[in-house]
């Protein structure tokens, strides 16, 4: 079997990232193909990288550090600084059937949320009002 995996610890907290990981190391008999920006993920699930570069594919034996060890260049693909990093976002235009950026595009009220199986409460009487000139 092969289980492929885009970015399986996106919008993950802590707890459920150590969950996945546990999870695909104990598969049996499944090769995994996971693409990740987390060294950390990739440092402790991976047994070997497969690197692309210049549309050439390279395996590599042993997980990331290992993997850097062998090629220091891909020790920058790992680390981001906030300095370097610059978000430029469109002002929001108009939707199809809007005519008006203060017209609700979704609401929501008294939402909860609990975990299936448990009957704890994670979140209870949230409302919600997004429109165009909603920022989250």
């Amino acid at each position: 079997d092969i289980l492929l995996l885009d970015e399986p610890t996106n919008h993950l907290d802590v707890r459920n990232v150590d969950w996945v990981q546990n999870y695909l190391m104990n598969l049996p008999n499944v090769t995994v193909i996971a693409v990740s920006h987390s060294a950390s993920f990739l440092d402790t699930v991976c047994q070997n990288i497969i690197h692309l570069n210049r549309l050439k594919l390279k395996k590599y034996k042993g997980n990331l550090t290992k993997f850097i060890e062998v090629y220091p260049e891909a020790k920058g693909y790992y680390e981001l600084k906030a300095s370097s990093l610059k978000f430029h976002f469109p002002s929001p235009g108009f939707l199809e059937g809007v005519k008006s950026k203060n017209k609700a595009l979704l609401k929501m009220r008294n939402v909860g949320f609990t975990y299936p199986n448990t009957t704890r409460k994670i979140l209870t009487g949230v409302s919600i009002f997004i429109s165009l000139v909603s920022r989250m």
